[in-house]
């Protein structure tokens, strides 16, 4: 892989391994973090944020209103299945634009709607503040 923000054209270096052509690549999964060649680190967003969505389908079963965990279990939940996997690898991808981060919100803030069982027009802040649970970018920003 080659790293590298310019926009013009340049060519990509032949690299040989034992007489056999190493081929370049867009992006690569390293760690569980995808890294692409000029390292906007948006595939690895996106991918994050298809994991969390799916996270959220489970999160959803469990919070049915008539049969469902109470608040507290669905926190810890939240926490577990979601937080984990937007909190790996923030070191590395943090540092992108914040456009692209932005993506992650409104999962966070379906999330904690879920678990609170609050309105679709509650502030995200107001909910972060009733389920004690900072929002991303201020982890972010702690980082």
């Amino acid at each position: 892989m080659h790293f590298c923000r310019l926009r013009s054209a340049h060519p990509n270096p032949e690299l040989t391994l034992n007489g056999t052509l190493i081929p370049v690549v867009e992006q690569t999964k390293f760690l569980g973090v995808f890294f692409d060649n000029k390292l906007t680190f948006l595939p690895h967003i996106r991918y994050l944020k298809e994991k969390c969505v799916k996270a959220l389908n489970h999160l959803r079963v469990v919070a049915h209103t008539c049969w469902g965990a109470d608040q507290h279990t669905l926190l810890h939940l939240y926490r577990s299945l979601v937080c984990s996997k937007v909190d790996y690898g923030s070191v590395v991808y943090g540092c992108t634009r914040e456009s692209y981060l932005r993506i992650l919100a409104p999962t966070q803030n379906h999330a904690l709607r879920l678990c609170l069982d609050a309105f679709r027009t509650s502030p995200a802040y107001s909910l972060g503040v009733q389920a004690n649970e900072p929002l991303l970018y201020r982890v972010r920003q702690k980082k």
